[in-house]
């Protein structure tokens, strides 16, 4: 069984309680043409209370899927804005807290207008999990009609993940008996999120008091030795600021 149908499978029971009103609604926003590529943007709205997830979904939950189908050859890039960190009595999940727009950039192969679908299978939550589907679509010519919504995409844009510098080391060691990353800083992060290739997840990072060492503990992994020599992607804030650097494990 897949990862994505194990999860719906697993949360099946939560979704009477969105029977009478779906608390997402999901759209593509914005049209902006800059003589080679679109810019829109998939936008997720949520209910009050509810959040969605990262490409990285914390330790539990998965990211969203997004399946393309444009009306002619084009090449379809999504992007993701810097997310938050969630902790409750479910545990951690890395994320967005009501509404986010992930930009997307679309390059056709030739010249001309183009209709753009997207299917996405994502998931929402609050007090409970709900597996979501949900389908949009939009036009996409050589004249802006959605100015709004392109401001909005360039605003969410600009919070995408820059590249870093300032994680100078990184290494897996033993804390307490158990698994953790710890990380070499020249400033203070605001939060930490680690991604591998490997089923691991780094919880939320402990500071030094100056800041400039992290450890993340290492759980969902029975062998952490796995991780030596992966190349893992490291998101973190700083100023209120997302930053991402790509590390190789001693």
């Amino acid at each position: 069984m897949t990862i994505r149908l194990a999860f719906a499978a697993a949360l099946a029971l939560a979704l009477p309680a969105a029977a009478d009103g779906k608390p997402w609604r999901v759209s593509l926003t914005g049209d902006r043409f800059d003589g080679a590529a679109w810019h829109t943007g998939v936008l997720i709205e949520l209910a009050p209370g509810w959040k969605t997830y990262w490409r990285m979904p914390g330790d539990s939950g998965i990211p969203p899927e997004f399946t393309w189908t444009p009306s002619r050859p084009a090449k379809v890039d999504v992007q993701f804005p810097a997310p938050a960190r969630h902790i409750d009595k479910g545990g951690e999940t890395v994320g967005y807290l009501q509404d986010v727009i992930f930009p997307v950039t679309v390059t056709p192969e030739g010249p001309g207008a183009l209709d753009l679908k997207l299917g996405l299978f994502f998931a929402v939550c609050k007090d409970v999990c709900i597996p979501a589907q949900a389908e949009a679509s939009i036009s996409l010519g050589l004249e802006q009609r959605d100015p709004l919504g392109s401001a909005r995409v360039e605003a969410a844009r600009s919070a995408v993940p820059a590249a870093g510098h300032a994680i100078t080391s990184a290494e897996i060691l033993s804390d307490g008996g158990k698994p953790a990353l710890r990380l070499t800083l020249t400033e203070r992060p605001g939060d930490i999120f680690v991604e591998s290739a490997t089923t691991a997840y780094f919880h939320a990072p402990v500071l030094s008091a100056d800041g400039r060492e992290a450890r993340l503990a290492i759980g969902s992994l029975a062998d952490a030795a796995r991780l030596r020599g992966q190349t893992v992607t490291i998101t973190y804030l700083i100023g209120g600021k997302g930053y991402e650097q790509t590390l190789t494990l001693p």
